[in-house]
């Protein structure tokens, strides 16, 4: 059996190497591995299960050569004797690239010849993703185990064999982590505050313009994405070492099952702190499954009820598990601070967390200014937990907004997909849809555009279309945009939500400007949309097509044909991220 995924933040590869420890415990001859290793070679025999994420309607860093492969000119029988089944990941806030990737890899393999033992599932990071594909894969076995004439009852599963055992050691030399990825120690130059913390409206909020030191073998270039490996709130490690007996500094050695795998580091001490601190998600929402676990590890008659209507399957449990946990964001950890009764033992605990995954920051400057350095425009996140239990950090943005000057962190270069360049021809028309630190690749955009005019080459005209609140308060890189404009290097144009008068958002600033942008279209722009994908991007498509609808007198189906069309020719390509 051959389990392959595509995956940049960990959750398809989790999914993947769990069905894979399944298969294996129950007997199969399991081969685990990205898309990419099998360019050319699926196999013939036994079956494959693919599981596979998609970004902005791009895939993964590590299936983007064997997509491309799908997408050749191959004879119609290439996959003739392949039987497979496919599972994707995605967020439906992007619902216009929802899925994509996943069913064009479906879509593919059958039109070449393979057969799919079981319809194609679908997991939503935005609902139940975990429950989701805890529904689909054993209905798809129970077909695929037919199709192939085995019997196979999931008579045994990886909870019957725990995957780590847990060994107290003295304090030992912890090997330094070898950083996964490709991810390489950056010095922090500068860290400062873009909000306006002073005066008489000062901002509540923060976002800090971070510059880091790129070693003389990274290099990167506008439009590309930074990508931070985080460490988790030393607050939250400590709470959840002492909810299990221990202190931060207590030294453990992880023992893994025989034939088991594991990426913990294991046979080696390492602190209770660093594990948690490095190593494991924290903050994630609590699946179904996992608090199923959670309910066998308790023997609490009032306690033990609770938790298992969580996890059934009839409406009012699902009703349940959908508002009180995926609604208010609750984790593992957020549960057995409820539930103090549950006895989940450590090493059940960190079987359940996924990987800690990188996060990814598009990168707000130009190499053109210094090749040797980067910026990135971060929004700090902070506030009331959903949960209802004390304050919310995000993992990433407070790690690196904590960092001072001279400090390090691990990080990588990612290339940027699906378009989102600077045209080669820089007097083909831009315009750039950024709001908040949406604008931080428009940032970059400009400085190579002005970089490029003071060495004498001919910029075509650009829109630049950023929102905040108020302008006194979180108008980023105010007095550089205004500079920028002034020497011709991009129009700018504003749009305050919380400022006097009505509330103004980059969509209404667009349609007032329809004009001069339906004059860009047509002269061939590219138009660039950055930031919120959940709410933002469908809005400012909606301006668009009713331009396009005004402008041409076409139907509503028409306008969104012809904006489908300009994403499918690169020159309506975005950058966003799952809104909250």
């Amino acid at each position: 059996m051959l389990v392959l995924y595509g995956s940049n933040l960990g959750t398809a590869e989790e999914l993947a190497t769990r069905m894979a420890d399944l298969a294996e415990i129950n007997g199969f001859a399991v081969h685990l591995g990205p898309l990419d290793d099998f360019v050319g070679k699926l196999p013939q025999q036994g079956g494959v299960l693919i599981i596979c994420a998609s970004y902005n309607g791009a895939p993964p860093d590590n299936a983007t050569e064997f997509v491309k492969w799908l997408g050749e000119d191959l004879p119609q029988d290439a996959f003739v004797n392949v039987r497979y089944a496919v599972f994707g990941c995605g967020n439906s806030d992007w619902a216009a690239t929802y899925q994509s990737v996943p069913r064009f890899i479906d879509e593919q393999l059958s039109k070449h010849g393979a057969r799919a033992v079981y319809p194609r599932g679908e997991g939503d990071a935005r609902s139940d993703l975990d429950g989701q594909f805890q529904k689909w894969f054993p209905a798809a076995a129970q077909v695929a185990t037919k199709e192939f004439g085995i019997d196979w009852n999931f008579t045994r599963t990886a909870e019957d064999d725990p995957l780590y055992a847990i060994e107290p050691v003295a304090v030992t030399a912890v090997n330094t982590i070898v950083a996964q990825g490709g991810a390489v120690a950056m010095k922090v130059l500068v860290n400062d505050e873009l909000q306006n913390k002073s005066g008489p409206n000062p901002s509540e909020r923060s976002t800090r313009h971070i510059e880091v030191q790129l070693p003389v073998n990274v290099s990167y270039r506008v439009g590309d994405h930074l990508s931070v490996v985080p460490r988790n709130d030393p607050t939250l490690v400590d709470s959840v070492a002492r909810r299990f007996g221990f202190l931060p500094a207590d030294q453990i050695k992880l023992q893994v099952a025989e034939g088991r795998r594991a990426q913990l580091p294991v046979g080696e001490a390492v602190s209770v702190g660093r594990l948690l601190s490095e190593f494991v998600e924290l903050q994630q929402v609590a699946t179904r499954k996992q608090i199923q676990i959670m309910a066998e590890h308790t023997r609490c008659p009032v306690t033990k009820p609770k938790l298992v209507a969580f996890v059934g399957e009839e409406p009012e449990m699902l009703e349940r598990y959908r508002s009180e946990i995926l609604g208010k964001r609750k984790s593992v950890f957020d549960l057995l601070l409820e539930y103090p009764a549950c006895e989940l033992p450590f090493h059940v605990y960190l079987e359940m967390l996924s990987l800690l995954a990188p996060r990814y920051y598009s990168i707000s400057s130009s190499p053109s200014v210094d090749p040797a350095r980067c910026s990135v425009t971060v929004g700090v996140v902070e506030g009331p937990a959903a949960s209802g239990r004390g304050v919310y950090k995000g993992i990433c943005s407070n790690y690196i907004a904590n960092r001072r000057t001279g400090d390090t962190v691990y990080a990588t270069v990612r290339e940027t997909k699906a378009g989102f360049r600077l045209p080669d021809d820089l007097s083909v028309p831009i315009i750039m849809i950024g709001p908040g630190t949406g604008l931080a690749p428009f940032r970059g955009f400009l400085q190579e555009r002005a970089a490029r005019k003071a060495k004498g080459a001919s910029l075509g005209p650009a829109m630049l279309f950023f929102g905040c609140r108020h302008p006194d308060q979180d108008f980023l890189y105010a007095d550089e945009l205004k500079a920028l404009a002034a020497s011709g290097i991009t129009e700018l144009f504003t749009a305050f939500s919380r400022a006097d008068g009505p509330k103004t958002y980059v969509q209404h600033v667009l349609a007032a400007q329809k004009d001069k942008v339906w004059l860009l279209i047509e002269q061939g722009a590219i138009i660039y949309v950055c930031g919120d994908g959940g709410k933002m991007e469908p809005d400012v498509k909606a301006a668009l097509v009713a331009i396009h609808r005004e402008k041409n007198g076409s139907d509503a189906a028409a306008a969104t044909r012809w904006i489908e069309e300009m994403g499918a020719h690169n020159r309506y390509v975005l950058d966003v991220w799952a809104g909250g």
